[in-house]
């Protein structure tokens, strides 16, 4: 039976140490995350403008639908400028819920990759 040296004691310490700080630093990371985005949803919680759902059409431009009071917008968003596009009927909108095929889990999605490649 091998006995542990002085030296080899202090390099197996060493090495815990370092791994217990480092979850520790991870862990602190991932709790002030989640606080930071507690108060950001706590700051747009119950505001009058909500934004429902953005679509990148170009580097640097998208359309935003947005929920402003009782009215729905859909706007251009480029770099520089802001363009409102349409007044839209809230009840014509749809969730991303009821959208086909926007959650798939996935072992569907590899099926209907391989599927596509016998093709």
């Amino acid at each position: 039976m091998m006995l542990l040296t002085t030296a080899a004691f202090s390099g197996i310490a060493q090495f815990i140490t370092v791994l217990i700080l480092f979850v520790a630093i991870l862990w602190v990371t991932w709790a002030v995350t989640k606080w930071t985005a507690g108060c950001q949803r706590g700051k747009w919680a119950g505001g009058n403008i909500e934004m429902l759902e953005s679509f990148r059409i170009a580097s640097d431009k998208y359309v935003h639908i947005m929920r402003v009071a009782d009215k729905y917008l859909a706007i251009a968003v480029a770099k520089d400028t802001v363009t409102f596009l349409a007044e839209l009927d809230g009840s014509a909108l749809t969730s991303g819920e009821d959208a086909p095929g926007m959650k798939m889990s996935f072992q569907e999605l590899l099926e209907k990759v391989r599927e596509k490649k016998k093709e």
